[in-house]
């Protein structure tokens, strides 16, 4: 039995819903399909099931009625404003059942008007690394009424809801890929995105440090000057950053610039299909050649097999 089933990644932005579909055969991963469709309404946390699944059904049609999928499986990311991100504390004693009890009993403290049990929760232990040995975790808190409204939209379309991820960390996937990382090497991964963006530091392939940077905040470049200044407290400063990563929307070259300026340091945007065969269709598609930065969540959540 194959290990990789053919796989539709979608990543949701406020304004647009992203599509990969991967498939496997003759030994290698093949690109199927991308495209993306902007929604008639934004797509906000604050919206009834209804009408997610209405904005997504649309959306989803016009993409399939130009080229179906093939895939019984589908995998979503959602942006960081549908999370809530925070670093807790934890009993390294415990067991993982334990461990998301106490995180959930943590989250009731921190939101307490909140419905118990409300949220699906992923946590990332920062002391996998050398910097943080302190015992904490960072926390990625979904509701739970998000993914069972994903999981709706599905099952109408007789697919099967596989993943739900960060679209931060879903872009992630790549560092394990990237011959220009090492496993040791400090990290900057900058996901940029509609309302909230976000920088992560890794030590290799674990991260260790996460902030959002919200739509009404200063200057991209003047919030990276802060956040250098508080990785410092880790030992971190420009001179031991080894690699700085962009994912996300796409930006001009200025944008690039001003945080190549700000970090002394090249920037690196993801190509996440440059390791996947390629349909001759798709070769002209200008989503592939010139927008493939942007897919980097789709094609992160696409390529996941566990």
């Amino acid at each position: 039995m194959p290990i990789f089933h053919n796989h539709v990644g979608i990543n949701l932005t406020e304004t647009k819903l992203q599509l990969v579909e991967i498939s496997y055969k003759q030994n290698s991963f093949y690109l199927e399909n991308v495209d993306q469709k902007i929604f008639k309404e934004q797509f906000v946390p604050t919206l009834p099931e209804n009408k997610m699944i209405s904005i997504l059904q649309d959306s989803f049609e016009k993409i399939i009625n130009k080229k179906s999928v093939n895939s019984n499986f589908i995998s979503f990311c959602l942006p960081n404003n549908f999370f809530k991100i925070i670093e807790l504390p934890f009993d390294n004693a415990l067991t993982k059942k334990d461990l998301q009890e106490q995180l959930k009993w943590e989250l009731s403290i921190l939101f307490p008007d909140d419905l118990e049990d409300k949220y699906f929760i992923q946590n990332v232990e920062v002391n996998k690394t050398s910097l943080r040995k302190e015992f904490k975790t960072l926390i990625f808190a979904i509701e739970k009424r998000f993914v069972k409204t994903l999981n709706k939209f599905c099952k109408e379309n007789n697919l099967e809801l596989k993943f739900v991820d960060n679209s931060h960390l879903a872009s992630n996937a790549f560092l394990h890929l990237d011959k220009r990382t090492s496993n040791d090497s400090i990290i900057l991964s900058l996901y940029i995105d509609q309302v909230q963006s976000s920088i992560s530091a890794l030590e290799g392939h674990n991260p260790f440090y996460f902030k959002i940077i919200d739509e009404r905040s200063n200057e991209f470049s003047e919030e990276l000057s802060k956040v250098i200044t508080e990785l410092s407290v880790f030992g971190v400063n420009r001179k031991n950053i080894g690699s700085v990563i962009l994912n996300g929307l796409n930006v001009t070259s200025e944008f690039e610039k001003s945080i190549s300026a700000v970090l002394k340091l090249p920037i690196i945007k993801i190509n996440p299909f440059e390791r996947l065969k390629i349909d001759e269709q798709i070769k002209n598609n200008p989503l592939f050649l010139s927008q493939y930065n942007s897919f980097t969540a789709a094609t992160g959540i696409a390529i996941r097999i566990v």
